[in-house]
């Protein structure tokens, strides 16, 4: 209550209140009463509540829609809280109002709210006057406390020798209550003011009797070595001690183990290489014994073909003479043939080449008649075109010379009437004079008969206008003439307001809202109700020629006042906007128009720009800026002249434009011919010179049209033709991209649940419930990796790169949230997108077998894991997880095997490891390291945003290896039994057959140890060293054990598989329960028994499923 109560918060409240209000008299009353920290707090308010006072004044002192006032603007300096007036002016022609002789035109038709507000400058007349202080002086609240500095005093003295700090207290009496703080200043001063020796006093506490001096006793240096010498030696002793106790433990190790490990590597080294030895002189004898064979082999073969050869060279040349006498006989018969075929080849190809010459020489005689026609229309279309061109040329020079002649007749005619009227006037001064000189008398004939002798012919002639015979004689009263000369000078009065009316309308900006708001609810009535925009954007661009003329550069300043309404100050145009020598920015400002109905409205934001010339290309970032989201082009063209560059610089500022902005979609364009003839003949000059149809057909300009502008500005004609063109362009603008926006983390979790996530876990549930094992990891890495760059592709797409949106005019004024960033499709920004978005794809998996060991798999699977970008530390929590899911792997396999065949220990394969968990935790890690913030812009950086076209992102397409894994899921879901029970037998077979050869082993080893017990194991020989004899009979021994206990553990496989009731005994043989082979035996004890099996086999499968149990929970 206290706090609410307090003066501070009932400022604060005052001054809310004020602000809430719209109460602007309120909130400057405030702030010319309040302190200076107050005033700079409300400072930052000004705009805010300027621009609302101006809004409530503008309609308080309007009558109507169509009537203004005038106001002061000295006064709306004053209270507003303006330094100057010069502050005042601009801030009014940003808002559109006029100001004339320091009066403001209200008006609410122009009143406009701008998008981008100047800056609030500071206020020195009212804020900065309250400040009488300096800065740190008002944050402190007061003064500021003094400055004081520290001496430096020395901790030594001059022998070198560390001497400390010497404590001293003085001797002071109890203080009383008064003296407190006095005494505190003086304890201050004491402890800053060193002594005189360099020996500092430090007070400990304010004293209240009187305290001993202490001192500190100084050591010589030689103690102070010994010291530390004693100590240095007393640390290493110790350290030697611990030493020598471990080297001498590990010695003691190293001499037991070492016998140990001499014997086992003797018995593991020497046998083998005796076993080399032998088997090397082996394989020598039986070398050198191949060799011998193979050398008599090759000579044998030898001399076998030396004798092939002398026969072979018999035959050939036998065959040899018989072919030279069939090639002479060939011989022959072939010259003929040949010779009669090119006889006839001969004749064909000279009577080809007559019929040859024979067609050319016609082709030619019908080429020379036909260019001879096209010659003659060619001829007479040109001369046709010619005299056309002539005589419209000497039309216009006869029309030029008619108008001349006539105007030469009028000034001669002007020139008579002037002189006679000269005559007519001197006769008149000089009769007025003479009647001064003359004796006045009333005259002895009344007026109607002095005028019946003046003018005789009077009734004849009787035609007056307006009081005016033909000859001008009047007949007028003198009322008469006073009343027609104040009628001549009203007409007069009224000709030249109705002029100066025509000049203001001529150059008064156009509305564009109101002449646009048709254009668009037309252009856009087509779309759903509900996806009506409630926010339209236009944006157009202006291109004039540089270098004009008078009568040029005055339709260009036509123009430009035409496209601007407002007044945009120049720190924004220049800072916010990035204006320059070539582009200025003529209005931005946002209206509300009607959007289906008049009673529902819609925002409608206009920005124009115009341009002077060719633009530079060279700062490419800030002239893609300017024309970015251009909804239309107005293109300026001046008359020809006679430069022979005239349409190559046309065509080259036209190409500069369409090339600085993104290419879709494309803008129409309006040729405006500056004072040029109308004629047809000029349209199609500019079509083909600018090459209008080429740009169309490009993509670069979606249509154009042509707009005639006389040299007159004042006309209305012109005005018109301006306001019907921006009407077109309106309607032929496009719509803004269907831009879908999601930030980087959000696209990336919505891309993965829809092509990964749901196609990975629907095929997992269909192999889970067809009893197959999970999905191969290659597939699923394909999968994902797949659908990593079909993100980065949609949200790096070239469609989006080539969209000129949105206007970057829009995107920097206010309250403005709705629009992206005028570099979200720049080619920095699609390249970082693209490289963070393909970084997640994880490398591919080496090749794994279903049937490798385990071991190997959870290695591959380590080493997989170290291949995944990012630090060892980060990783720790991926290996941890994976590591985890094996073992739980692992340990539910031995507990299903330990239940289902009784056999512990049971090792998995390659094939039953998890492997769509262990990808989807490795994906979880990548998709955790993406960084979603660009720290470009700072240390924080702004968060990332993506935009991305709906119709590209659903349009996914599903790797070939997912879709053959899909394939081979349904394949096997109906084709094959369930594979988890027979992997688990064949384990259990495989630990069987290890157990018979480890059995098999010990056997042998037991028998050789019968033979000779006393035999160490050094001494102990090879096997290969037993009797054979012996060595067959305990061979075939233990082999038939062997398949005994196999068959044994066959048929104990087979009962449990089957649930039988039988029993195996030791020997192999197979026997029943005694209750079903003794029908002699009570029914007590056949029930009995039953009971007793029963309750054993309950007991056997509790206790394997407390086991199993207890090994889940030691796993947590």
């Amino acid at each position: 209550m206290e706090v609410r109560s307090s003066e501070p918060v009932k400022f604060a409240l005052k001054a809310f209140s004020a602000v809430s209000s719209n109460n602007y008299v309120k909130f400057y009353k405030l702030l010319r009463s309040t302190t200076y920290l107050n005033a700079c707090i409300m400072h930052r308010y000004f705009m805010q509540v300027r621009n609302m006072a101006l809004d409530v004044m503008n309609k308080a002192y309007t009558v109507s829609q169509t009537r203004g006032s005038r106001f002061p603007l000295a006064k709306i300096t004053t209270t507003l809280a303006f330094d100057n007036q010069s502050q005042a002016l601009e801030f009014c022609l940003s808002h559109n109002l006029a100001v004339e002789d320091e009066m403001i035109q209200f008006s609410r038709a122009a009143f406009q709210h701008p998008d981008i507000t100047p800056s609030p400058e500071r206020s020195l007349r009212i804020i900065e006057a309250k400040n009488t202080m300096t800065i740190g002086e008002v944050v402190n609240g007061g003064p500021l406390p003094p400055d004081v500095l520290h001496k430096a005093s020395s901790s030594f003295d001059e022998n070198g020798l560390y001497k400390g700090y010497t404590v001293v207290t003085t001797e002071t009496a109890a203080p009383e209550s008064k003296d407190v703080v006095p005494e505190k200043a003086e304890l201050a001063e004491s402890i800053l003011k060193p002594a005189d020796d360099q020996i500092m006093t430090v007070p400990t506490s304010i004293p209240t009797a009187v305290p001993q001096i202490a001192t500190k006793v100084l050591y010589p240096s030689t103690e102070i070595k010994e010291a530390a010498r004693g100590l240095f030696l007393e640390v290493i002793d110790e350290m030697v001690r611990d030493l020598s106790n471990s080297f001498l433990g590990w010695l003691r190790l190293i001499q037991v183990g070492s016998v140990e490990i001499l014997h086992s590597t003797i018995e593991r080294v020497v046998l083998p290489s005796i076993r080399e030895i032998a088997q090397g002189v082996i394989d020598q004898e039986q070398h050198r014994h191949q060799e011998t064979q193979i050398a008599e082999m090759n000579r044998r073969r030898l001399e076998q073909q030396a004798r092939e050869e002398e026969r072979q060279r018999q035959i050939m040349m036998e065959r040899k003479e018989r072919l030279e006498r069939t090639v002479t006989n060939v011989m022959e018969e072939t010259v003929d043939e040949v010779v009669d075929e090119q006889s006839r080849m001969i004749s064909a190809a000279e009577i080809r080449a007559v019929e040859q010459q024979l067609k050319q020489e016609c082709i030619e005689r019908a080429t020379s008649e036909l260019h001879h026609e096209l010659i003659e229309e060619v001829l007479m279309s040109e001369c046709h075109h010619v005299a056309a061109e002539v005589i419209q040329s000497e039309t216009e020079l006869r029309d030029q010379r008619l108008a001349e002649s006539e105007r030469a007749v009028l000034m001669a005619q002007t020139a008579r009437y002037l002189q006679r009227w000269y005559r007519v006037y001197t006769k008149r001064i000089h009769l007025k004079r003479t009647l001064l000189t003359f004796p006045a008398a009333p005259p002895n004939q009344t007026a109607a008969e002095q005028l019946k002798v003046l003018w005789a012919g009077r009734t004849e002639r009787s035609e007056v206008t307006e009081g005016h015979h033909r000859r001008d004689v009047t007949l007028d009263s003198p009322f008469g003439i006073v009343t027609g000369r104040e009628s001549i000078a009203r007409s007069i009065l009224k000709v030249h307001y109705l002029k100066n009316l025509r000049q203001q309308q001529a150059w008064s900006p156009l509305d564009l809202p109101s002449m646009l708001s048709n254009s668009f609810h037309s252009h856009h009535a087509s779309g759903q109700a509900g996806k009506r925009q409630q926010h339209h954007y236009w944006k157009l661009v202006a291109s004039l020629p540089s270098g004009r003329s008078h009568d040029k550069k005055v339709l260009c300043d036509w123009l430009t006042a035409k496209l601007q309404r407002g007044r945009i100050s120049e720190g924004i145009r220049k800072k916010q906007l990035e204006d320059n020598s070539q582009v200025e920015t003529l209005s931005l400002y946002s209206s509300k128009v009607p959007h289906i109905s008049p009673s529902q409205l819609c925002t409608l934001s206009i920005c124009t720009k115009v341009m002077a010339g060719s633009l530079d290309l060279t700062h490419q970032p800030q002239t893609r800026h300017q024309l970015l989201g251009t909804s239309g082009i107005l293109f300026g063209l001046d008359q020809p002249s006679q430069d022979q560059n005239y349409w190559q610089q046309a065509k080259s500022r036209l190409d500069s434009i369409l090339q600085a902005k993104p290419t879709s979609p494309p803008p129409p364009v309006v040729i405006a011919l500056l004072d040029w003839p109308a004629t047809e003949h000029a349209q199609s000059m500019c079509v083909e010179r600018l090459g209008l149809h080429r740009l169309s057909q490009m993509g670069l300009v979606s249509s154009y049209c042509f707009m005639q502008l006389n040299g007159d500005v004042e006309d209305p004609v012109n005005n018109q033709e301006l306001g019907e063109c921006l009407e077109w362009l309106a309607s032929r603008c496009a719509q803004p991209p269907q831009l879908s926006e999601d930030s980087l983390k959000g696209y990336l979790d919505t891309g993965m649940t829809e092509f990964f996530s749901l196609p990975l876990h629907e095929d997992a549930r269909t192999r889970r419930d067809a009893g197959l094992p999970e999905q191969g990891c290659h597939h699923v890495i394909d999968l994902y990796n797949a659908t990593v760059r079909h993100l980065a592709d949609v949200a790096s797409s070239s469609t989006l790169t080539s969209l000129s949106w949105p206007p970057t005019e829009f995107t920097k004024t206010d309250n403005q949230t709705e629009l992206p960033d005028p570099d979200w499709n720049a080619s920095d920004t699609m390249q970082l997108l693209r490289d963070r978005m393909l970084s997640l794809i994880l490398p591919a998996l080496p090749l794994v077998h279903e049937d490798d060991e385990w071991q190997r798999v959870c290695d591959l699977c380590h080493g997989y894991l170290a291949t995944i970008p990012g630090s060892h530390r980060g990783k720790a929590p991926l290996f941890a997880r994976v590591q985890r899911l094996l073992e739980k792997c692992r340990r539910s396999f031995e507990d299903t095997c330990y239940l289902a065949y009784d056999a512990p220990g049971c090792e998995p394969m390659a094939g039953h490891v998890p492997w769509t968990r262990i990808i989807q935790e490795c994906i979880d890690y990548v998709m955790s390291t993406v960084q979603s913030h660009d720290l470009t812009d700072g240390d924080e950086g702004k968060q990332m945003t993506v935009y991305y076209i709906q119709s590209e992102f659903d349009s996914f397409k599903i790797p070939q290896t997912w879709k053959e894994a899909l394939h081979t899921t349904t394949e096997d879901s109906f084709l094959q039994p369930p594979r988890f029970a027979s992997q688990v037998a064949a384990v259990v077979q495989q630990k069987q057959t290890e157990f018979m050869e480890r059995q098999l082993e010990a056997t042998m080893i037991e028998m050789k140890d019968i033979r000779k017990p006393a035999v160490s194991v050094l001494d102990r020989e090879p096997l290969y060293a037993v009797d054979a004899k012996e060595s067959a009979q305990a061979v075939k021994t233990v082999l038939s054990s062997a398949k005994e206990e196999s068959k044994m553990f066959d048929d104990l496989l087979q009962q449990w598989l089957h649930g039988t009731n039988e029993m195996t005994s030791q020997d192999g043989r197979t026997e029943t329960d005694s209750s079903s082979k003794s029908p002699a035996s009570p029914p007590r004890l056949e029930q009995s028994l039953q009971d007793l099996t029963l309750a054993m086999e309950s007991e056997r499968q509790a206790a394997r499923l407390t086991e199993l149990r207890l090994a889940s929970l030691l796993s947590l």
